[in-house]
């Protein structure tokens, strides 16, 4: 998966020639920038331009990159890209009718399934935060928690997992 690690040189030529073709001086990188990077090293994967921001946060704890952590942010592009190519796959299993849509108990499940107790809290988060609550989950929509990393520090109330999240 982490084969950018190999490609530094690669991927310090399309810096280069992304600075000479913008004009602009890329000490800090946007977003979109980094996207259009990723997709030059990586044609054949397709990555949301929030995962790509995701990724940047994680590894930068802010919205830019600086050109210091360019491959830092990449690889973990490339585990979101790779990890989504799994998460569509058991997506599609739950949508059993095919409407390209889930249940928000599948949705937990399915976060619970990938993060283990950590997923409480982002079920509860995620479930509070919907504009229409009760209405079905796209993977569009659930995505980037999917593929965030797992929180490492819980407390002992997100141990516990509530009863309508068992399956």
């Amino acid at each position: 998966m982490a084969v950018l690690s190999s490609q530094t040189e690669e991927i310090e030529s399309l810096l280069s020639a992304y600075i000479e073709t913008n004009g602009t001086t890329l000490e800090e990188i946007t977003t979109t920038e980094l996207h259009k990077i990723y997709h030059n090293l990586r044609p054949g994967n397709t990555v949301s331009l929030r995962q790509v921001a995701a990724a940047i946060e994680t590894v930068c704890f802010c919205d830019l990159c600086l050109k210091e952590e360019v491959l830092d942010v990449l690889n973990e592009i490339d585990r979101r890209s790779f990890l989504m190519r799994d998460l569509e796959w058991e997506f599609e299993m739950l949508d059993r009718e095919k409407r390209g849509t889930i249940t928000e108990e599948q949705a937990c499940f399915l976060l619970n399934a990938i993060h283990g107790k950590s997923a409480v809290k982002k079920c509860k988060d995620f479930l509070s935060s919907r504009p229409q609550p009760g209405s079905r989950v796209s993977l569009q929509e659930i995505e980037v928690l999917l593929c965030d990393s797992p929180d490492l520090n819980l407390s002992d109330e997100d141990e516990e997992v509530p009863t309508d999240l068992k399956q």
